[in-house]
């Protein structure tokens, strides 16, 4: 089951964040994907690169991703299709932001959960993020490709400086933006039942904790959707009067 909560915010006119979920019966068992998009603020068509992102992505999803499924592929070839995908978007983004004197980009963070293979596969770009929630703990399960995020994985700062830091929003990667050599984040790994994974955008953690995301979102207390939407409803509003100026997305699954 799984639920989300998406807002422009208190500030902002328009909502550059996007988000999907989809998913589908295979040989019994259901197959889950979703993601989300944070376009670049700033620029003038960052709701655009992320809403095309999304369709563009759930499109792969319905058609290269099932036909993979009916042929047998291995989670590798999975990867190697949404790589392919992703660098298509980038290709397709900079080519369009070109000849309309524009400019596009956004982040990428997604998970797809295939019970046939046992697997969880994430990909991710930019400084959106993805936890995994138990009970017990939070955990981060990607790294921001911003210049703070990078200086604290050096050593430079900590993660506590990073928090403050002016130059949080300054990225080093996304689809988009002009860059035409790009790299992008995978993981394959296994999943556990009652688990729950919550994907955002940045707007919605800067100004909470993570021990206040594992306290509303930990499984065990996230009995249904109800349940659960009504405590990203209660991260959100919190985040709001925290004074957060920016867009606020967050996507939430628990497994069962």
């Amino acid at each position: 089951m799984f639920s989300y909560v998406t807002t422009e915010g208190a500030v902002r006119k328009v909502n550059q964040d996007s988000l999907f979920a989809a998913e589908a019966e295979f040989r019994g068992e259901n197959i889950f994907f979703a993601a989300v998009c944070d376009g670049v603020g700033g620029l003038s068509s960052g709701e655009r690169a992320s809403g095309y992102v999304c369709k563009r992505m759930n499109e792969w999803f319905a058609e290269d991703f099932a036909d993979l499924m009916r042929r047998g592929a291995s989670i590798l070839k999975i990867r190697e299709s949404i790589d392919d995908r992703l660098h298509e978007l980038n290709d397709r983004i900079n080519a369009y932001a070109e000849k309309h004197a524009s400019d596009m980009a956004t982040t990428f963070t997604g998970i797809l959960i295939i019970p046939q293979l046992k697997r969880m596969l994430t990909a991710h770009v930019g400084d959106s993020r993805l936890y995994k929630i138990t009970d017990e703990e939070i955990k981060v399960l990607t790294s921001d490709h911003s210049v703070v995020g990078q200086e604290v994985r050096e050593g430079v700062i900590t993660a506590e400086m990073a928090e403050t830091d002016p130059r949080q929003n300054q990225l080093t990667n996304c689809i988009g933006a002009g860059l035409d050599d790009t790299s992008y984040d995978y993981s394959i790994g296994a999943y556990g039942e009652n688990e729950c994974y919550m994907l955002c955008t940045d707007g919605f953690r800067k100004k909470i904790t993570a021990d206040e995301m594992q306290f509303l979102l930990k499984p065990s207390i996230n009995e249904d959707e109800k349940i659960m939407s009504g405590h990203l409803e209660k991260l959100k509003n919190k985040v709001i009067k925290g004074g957060e100026k920016d867009n606020i997305t967050a996507l939430m699954v628990k497994l069962c």
